[in-house]
């Protein structure tokens, strides 16, 4: 799409309408300045010649990629490193050259006629070449100009001198610098949709008002309300598809949700429903690139023709990736910044109690003056959710908002929706485990972009073939009763029991179940006695800065070969003890052991050989540009020959089931959550490290993603890998661990077999911990099963 010269100065005063535009300023400033700033200050590159920087080709790449916004950061960016030591009259004349650096070749590109080469601003051929380097000289030119004219009007330097100079700097580094920085960006930019023209893409298309009232047409604000209008969500024929994928990921989703109504989205990764939940505060279609059709209705009022920000204050959404919300640097003030732009605004007192009761009522209170970052993940994103409370918006979207949660806080959010419904508030939330959306009035499944079964929770599970055909796990209590015709299955810990007395079933395990299968410490020559433990934790104490301890007087040893969970509540220390485990963390008091080496002495890559550690968030520790490089950036790392790291990568690649080939091109960021943990998980095996820790491994994934992970961790357990658990999934627990080791407020609770800890459901409460409800079944005849398999085994008519 071109874009004639008499359209650039609406283009450049659209920059200051649209939010991803002010951003995308802000970020070519401050990277602009902070490579400017050393120079600035007196570090020229060649002594004697301050004016040879080589930031100057920022502005030239950045007004290739990001149009207008490139010459507004360009300008502010010169300005703020002027700050720095130059900062005068003549920054008025810094700031207008650099921003037509920043201006001119996003004007000139594909707008010169024969002289453009019809292709995108890249130097791959020599026709683009020609195009390059003709804007590079002109852009150069103008800003030396522009520059040089007006120090010399100040009476600081003549014109002869300076603009030479200046023209000299910014053509050699646009030369130099600018064609590799395209070849490297320009790909990835327009994969992730922030290129100018996809930013303005959806913009420029025509919007139907036809169909709108004229008090739609007059207030572009969903509190003018239709009194008459009962439905607080009202989608026709929704259709969206990213500019990115090939497919569309909605196709015609109709969907009407009443106030006060609470509706979940369930489905298989990748079937929509992140997708939907953005077009309910129109991040889709106004912030993210894509082709989009129907109408979305928020309480009567169609919301295309509507900024983000009108909506903002009606319509509360929480992401998957809710870390992504987080912008202060105390939870008061995380909470207090929402209230500041609200309208008619609130006194500071009303701003206080709104922020006492919302922290009050997710669990946070007395951690007003905490950094969000150094909370735990769970209590992250209690705190997001606080965010979302402290403006009570009339509808709630909220997307997987109880991964990072423990069970109690489940429980109490569940008590906290409820009572949201109550006051007439609607909630839409996606999930994946059946115990999330028993209490909604309704779900709707949702299978490659459309929905294909709406109705109450209890009759979707009622069908466990219905939740597997959908990618959805189904209802373990109604599994176990599937074969035993029992017309209505069960849901519902109480309704399996009423089931088992009116049918005259119970539960008599044969010995068989007791006798566990699955692989536990590896014995050394088939000896008795379990192996020299591979980590060794004595009295160990952490805190961090200005806090309490996270870990106080901790002992612990692990054994080669275990496959061992640790379990607690959002806060209680759990993943800060894996991080002790492997020297990420190093403790304040007592000592930790790897393999004998104290971690407070041995170097973290030397600990890296040995104890492999997985994020909770896959992403904060993925950071290359393929799969590949990221799998072998570890074994490289530690020393590793090119013939080894080839050898180390595909076997890791293999273990996780990732192609070889493919992941020699793809990037890591465009995979599925699922995949970018076992790119994590591959990386970590790289190493070849004797214990592997994964720290809520599962997060976000739905369950074939769950089922394919905690496979692949049983087959890493039975080739000899030490397997540590940090998890409140006590379902996955019960499924896979054979050790169980309970931390509480940062200390040892308990620590024993999988089924001796279970078998203790007022321990477990104690610690804000459940016994899943296939477990709790159970213990009513005394017998702790730990799985269906068992279960099913031991399930009889009474004799």
């Amino acid at each position: 799409m071109a874009w004639p010269p008499f359209k650039q100065l609406a283009e450049l005063a659209h920059v200051w309408r649209d939010t991803r535009l002010i951003v995308l300023v802000a970020q070519i400033a401050a990277i602009y300045a902070a490579i400017l700033i050393p120079f600035k200050i007196g570090i020229p590159l060649i002594p004697g010649f301050a004016e040879l920087r080589p930031a100057n080709a920022i502005p030239i790449v950045t007004s290739l990629l990001f149009g207008p916004a490139a010459a507004w950061g360009a300008g502010f960016g010169n300005i703020i490193g002027d700050c720095f030591g130059t900062l005068g009259p003549a920054s008025v004349f810094g700031f207008l050259g650099n921003f037509f650096l920043g201006y001119v070749p996003f004007v000139l590109w594909g707008n010169m006629g024969p002289l453009s080469s019809g292709q995108p601003p890249v130097v791959k051929s020599w026709r683009q070449g020609l195009e390059f380097g003709i804007i590079c000289v002109l852009a150069s030119g103008v800003c030396a100009g522009i520059i040089g004219w007006g120090v010399e009007l100040l009476g600081l330097l003549p014109f002869s001198i300076l603009a030479p100079a200046i023209f000299f700097n910014n053509l050699v580094m646009g030369f130099l610098l600018a064609p590799p920085l395209l070849l490297f960006l320009y790909p990835r930019v327009k994969r992730w949709g922030l290129l100018y023209r996809d930013i303005r893409k959806n913009d420029d298309q025509p919007f139907d008002h036809s169909h709108l009232s004229a008090s739609a047409l007059s207030h572009h604000s969903v509190g003018n309300q239709n009194p008459n209008e009962a439905l607080a969500v009202d989608i026709r024929d929704l259709a969206f598809q990213y500019d990115t994928v090939p497919t569309p990921t909605l196709r015609n989703v109709s969907l009407k949700v009443s106030q006060g109504e609470t509706v979940a989205l369930m489905g298989r990764g990748g079937s929509g429903k992140s997708t939907l939940c953005f077009t309910l505060n129109g991040l889709i279609p106004q912030f993210v690139s894509g082709t989009f059709s129907g109408e979305v209705r928020i309480n009567g009022q169609d919301i295309r023709p509507l900024r983000v920000s009108d909506l903002a204050g009606k319509v509360g959404l929480v992401f998957q990736d809710f870390e992504t919300q987080l912008v202060s640097t105390n939870v008061e003030m995380e909470l207090r910044h929402p209230l500041e732009y609200m309208n008619p605004p609130l006194s500071f007192n009303e701003m206080g109690q709104r922020i006492r009761w919302a922290l009050e009522k997710v669990g946070l209170a007395g951690l007003e003056r905490r950094d969000p970052f150094t909370l735990s993940g769970g209590q992250r994103q209690r705190l997001v959710l606080a965010s979302l409370l402290v403006g009570r918006p009339g509808l709630f979207v909220l997307d997987q908002p109880m991964t990072d949660l423990d069970p109690e806080a489940r429980t109490q959010f569940r008590a906290l929706f409820n009572t949201l419904r109550g006051e007439g508030l609607s909630i839409i939330f996606s999930a994946h485990e059946p115990e999330e959306v028993m209490s909604a009035d309704r779900v709707c499944v949702l299978h490659e972009g459309q929905i294909v079964w709406e109705g109450p929770p209890a009759s979707f599970f009622r069908e466990p073939t219905l939740s597997t055909k959908n990618g959805i796990r189904a209802n373990s209590l109604a599994e176990c009763f599937s074969g035993l015709s029992l017309g209505r299955l069960p849901v519902t810990v109480e309704e399996a029991w009423k089931a088992a007395d009116e049918f005259g079933l119970t539960l008599d395990p044969p010995p068989s179940v007791f006798q566990d299968e699955r692989v536990g410490p590896v014995r050394e020559n088939s000896g008795k006695m379990p192996n020299k433990p591979v980590l060794e934790i004595e009295n160990v104490s952490f805190s961090y800065e200005g806090g309490a301890n996270a870990v106080e007087d901790l002992s612990l040893s692990i054994a080669k070969g275990e496959f061992m969970a640790i379990v607690g509540k959002n806060g209680s220390g759990k993943s800060t003890l894996g991080k002790l485990l492997n020297g990420l963390l190093l403790p304040s008091t007592g000592k930790v052991l790897v393999a004998g080496h104290d971690t407070r002495i041995t170097a973290v890559s030397d600990l890296a050989k040995g104890v492999g550690y997985v994020f909770q968030n896959p992403d904060h520790q993925i950071f290359a540009e393929s799969v590949w490089e990221e799998v072998a950036f570890g074994a490289r790392n530690i020393g590793c020959t090119q013939e080894e790291c080839e050898l180390r990568v595909r076997e890791s690649l293999a273990a996780v089931g990732l192609d070889e080939e493919m992941s020699r091109s793809q990037d890591p960021f465009s995979l599925t959550k699922g995949e970018r943990q076992r790119v994590a998980v591959a990386s970590a095996l790289a190493t070849k490290p004797e214990v592997l820790i994964f720290d809520e491994p599962t997060t976000g994934l739905d369950a074939e993603e769950t089922d394919k992970m905690m496979d692949m961790f049983r087959l890493l357990n039975r080739q000899g890998h030490t397997m540590i658990m940090i998890t409140h999934a006590m379902r996955l627990v019960a499924e896979n661990a054979l050790r169980c080791v309970v931390v509480s407020h940062g200390q040892l609770v308990a620590d024993g077999s999988t089924r001796e800890i279970f078998s203790q459901p007022t321990l477990l409460e104690s610690c804000s911990l459940e016994v899943p409800p296939l477990i709790r079944f159970g213990q009513r005849w005394g017998h702790t099963l730990l799985t269906k398999t068992e279960v099913k085994a031991s399930l009889r008519k009474k004799s």
